[in-house]
Order: C-alpha cells, then structure tokens, then sequence
C-alpha cells in the first residue's frame, strides 16, 4: 500500500491525491542516490583558464574531447566561480523553498512564461520536486518585488545576477574549449552561436520523500541546450546513463557537473552526445540544485559544421536546420530522444563547396532549400 501522505511540512504542493506522484514502474530508479560506484565521470581541472599555460591549455582540450565523446557529462573544479557566491545562491533557494505554499505561488510560472516558480513535468505524472526558473530580464526584480515587498532581501537579485555572469563566462570558456576538441580547420561557424547566447537558470528543490522508490525528483531526459553547468548540492540525487546502465554521480564540494545538450550534438552532427540522465530523491536529506542552461538565442538556426558533416561516416547532416524555438517547443512534450523528430528522413544529397558558401547571415529559407533534398 503506498503510504505518501502531502502534509505541508513534507511535500510543499498543492493537496491533490498522492498517486500524481506514483510513477510507473518503468520510470522509477533501481539506483539509490547514494549508490556510488569504482565507475564515475571524469573530473577536470580548469586551472588553466585562468592562468593560460598553453602546454596546459592543450592537455585540458584533449581531456574534455575525451570526456565528450566517452560520457558526455564531466566534472569541473577550480572552475573560477567563487564558492562564496555558489553559497550565497543556496541560501537564497532554501529561503525560498522555505515560504509557505501560497507566497511561492505569487510568483507561479504563468501560461507561456519561462519564469517564476512551479514544477519541471513533462507527463500527468508531477515529479517529488519544485523549481524555480530565471532568465536575464526585468522579471527577476519583479519576482523580488512580490516575495519581499519590503525591499529587505536584495541579495535576492543581486546573487542571481552575479551567479549568471559568473556561470556564463565559465560557460563560454568551455564552449570555446570544446569546438576545439572538434578539430575543425576553421571555427567561425560556432561564433554565431555565442555572441548570441542566452541562459535559463533553473533552483531544484528535492524534499525528502517516505517512498522513493515509487515516485522520481525529476524523470530521465536530454537537455534541449548547448551545455548545461549544474551544481548538484551536497546530497546525491544525479544519475546518468551510460551503454544502457544508470550511473550515481558522486557529488564534490565545489564542483560543476557539466553535460552536453541536444542542441550541441545537432551543430556537432552527433559527434558530441546529449546523455540522457535523471534526478532521484530519498527518505531523509532535502537536496537543492542549481542548473544553468547555456543555449543560444530562440530564432538562431541550428545546423552542423560542414567538416563535421563530411566527417560523419553518413558523409551528410543528420538533421535538418531548426531555430532554438522550434526545438524547444518539441521537447516539451518529448524530453528523451527529442531530435529523431528533426533527423532526415532518407538521403540527404547535399554539396560540401555550396553549404561552405553559405555564411552565418544566409536567409533561412535558402539554408532550408539547401537541406531539404531528400
């Protein structure tokens, strides 16, 4: 008999019946949050961005190719971010996720908004969790504004905003660290996509739950962006999945767990992975995460490098060209393997020195006739 009961003091939601949270068997976790193994992701140390040795610069290139095309998940340490600001940002989730249920619904998520408070679901199915969503826009304040009308809780905002400069640099750091791991001759395609770049910033709060086992924090998925820096708290809870077998993440005080997105593997032409993980809960410890999602801008069209098109053992692109938006929109209601919705159907017969002709600032009804030749 599942015995889940949604007092308040347990599970901060809205009072509805119990079994929303029961997910079917083949959703659940075997793996206990705790579960480590001899087998984990690879750590890495990003000393040298701040002190430049190229010696060192080349070593850490090949690492993180390495840990791209084996896991598509790494750790990161000595990463530049200070630990006093990643502490400032943890207490600002715990005093949020601390109000009673009805102050944290006066910043609800609204219909088509992808800010405010509310939960990460993708089923009727609503995971043991809560989160909190940011972007880098006015709604920040707003939400500042509403929780705190005092005005007596400005770090608030300010740890938000210094957090996101902070996090997007490293961010862009490491993209620039990965295209060249991709050994390609010329990297400009890439430029288009982080001078226009965006980032949604995501608290997760995973309370403690009497059933784990019956119920997810948050259910297996790809991340639909380019690369995705999380700080994954104190308490275990990520899980990920390697040649068919779920894997414990050992967390590391100060570390980032970093993950190829969907959208990367689509400009790497699948060279690069988006790894499907997950989030589990457990009886005793109350966990919270910090996800920040690097992505490009929504209107931006997503397509591959042409070296990496000729590289692939198909000699074509994999996919077609889709904006940011578009592919959103579908991973909404598709979290796992959400770009088979944009592989070609058949041969794509395509020419390497006409794509090559095509410049960042093509119209995107040429770059789509171009592709579109089954």
């Amino acid at each position: 008999m599942f015995t889940l009961c949604f007092l308040y003091d347990m599970l901060p939601f809205e009072i509805i019946s119990a079994y929303t949270y029961v997910w079917p068997v083949h959703h659940r976790a075997t793996l206990r949050h705790d579960e480590f193994s001899d087998m984990e992701i690879p750590v890495i140390d990003l000393s040298c961005l701040q002190t430049g040795d190229p010696t060192a610069m080349n070593a850490l290139v090949s690492e993180i190719r390495a840990a791209c095309l084996e896991w598509g998940f790494f750790q990161v340490i000595n990463h530049g971010v200070p630990l006093e600001l990643i502490s400032r940002v943890q207490k600002q989730a715990v005093d949020f996720f601390s109000l009673p249920l009805e102050e944290k619904n006066k910043v609800a998520k609204g219909p088509g908004k992808s800010t405010g408070y509310g939960f990460a679901t993708l089923s009727d199915k609503k995971p043991w969790s809560e989160g909190f969503f940011f972007a880098d826009d006015p709604s920040v304040d707003d939400f500042s504004r509403t929780l705190w009308p005092q005005g007596n809780n400005p770090d608030f905002a300010d740890s938000y905003r210094e957090y996101d400069a902070s996090v997007k640099a490293l961010a862009l750091k490491l993209m620039h660290v990965v295209i060249a791991g991709l050994e390609v001759d010329d990297t400009t395609h890439f430029d288009q996509y982080l001078t226009k770049c965006s980032a949604l910033f995501r608290w997760n709060y995973y309370p403690p739950c009497p059933e784990p086992e019956k119920t997810v924090g948050f259910t297996a998925h790809t991340d639909y962006n380019l690369l995705t820096v999380l700080h994954q708290g104190e308490i275990g809870g990520l899980q990920v999945e390697k040649d068919g077998q779920w894997i414990a993440i050992r967390p590391r005080e100060g570390a980032f767990a970093i993950n190829v997105g969907d959208t990367l593997q689509a400009l790497t032409n699948g060279k690069y992975k988006s790894v499907p993980h997950r989030a589990v809960v457990n009886r005793s410890d109350a966990r919270i995460s910090l996800a920040y999602y690097f992505a490009p801008t929504k209107s931006i069209p997503i397509y591959p490098h042409p070296e990496l098109v000729q590289a692939h053992e198909k000699g074509a692109p994999l996919y077609r060209p889709f904006t940011f938006e578009e592919f959103t929109s579908a991973k909404i209601v598709q979290a796992l393997n959400t770009l088979d919705q944009f592989q070609f159907g058949g041969l794509c017969l395509w020419n390497p020195v006409e794509f090559c002709s095509l410049n960042c600032g093509s119209d995107w009804s040429e770059l789509l006739g171009f592709f579109l030749r089954i």
